[in-house]
């Protein structure tokens, strides 16, 4: 589950009355709460981004999803992840992603135009899923 995820439950759950924990729990990372060294997240994105042009996919995706459990307030991590997932040929989980970046950056533009070829993708392989698959004389050896 995404550490978003786990936040939201918490701050939606009915025994957080308090609204000052609420807050709490929705600006504190885990990169904040266990005071680690901002340089250190740094390093992994660097990696992250290099294996990335590596083609180093299924790395990308783990080193990406600690970095947002790290914070999980970031939108690059959710960038470069949904990047990923998209070589990989998950799209839908690409694209849920991107829509957890624009959460926390609603106008970037990188997200948005990804957002936008992913939605295109998946349409082009809805279409030629619902077509019909070729007879066995249509197909050329």
């Amino acid at each position: 589950m995404p550490a978003a995820a786990v936040t939201d439950s918490i701050v939606t759950d009915p025994a957080v009355t308090d609204p000052a924990v609420a807050s709490f729990v929705r600006r504190s990372t885990l990169k904040s709460t266990l005071a680690r060294d901002p340089g250190a997240l740094d390093h992994v994105m660097a990696t992250a981004y290099q294996l990335y042009q590596a083609g180093r996919y299924a790395e990308v995706d783990v080193l990406c999803r600690g970095l947002i459990a790290a914070d999980d307030t970031y939108w690059w991590s959710y960038a470069l992840r949904a990047a990923a997932l998209r070589r990989l040929g998950r799209l839908e989980e690409a694209l849920v992603e991107v829509d957890h970046g624009l959460v926390f950056e609603p106008d970037a533009k990188r997200l948005l135009f990804m957002r936008g070829e992913i939605l295109s993708a998946i349409g082009q392989w809805r279409e030629r899923a619902a077509r019909p698959a070729p007879a066995e004389s249509q197909i050329s050896p």
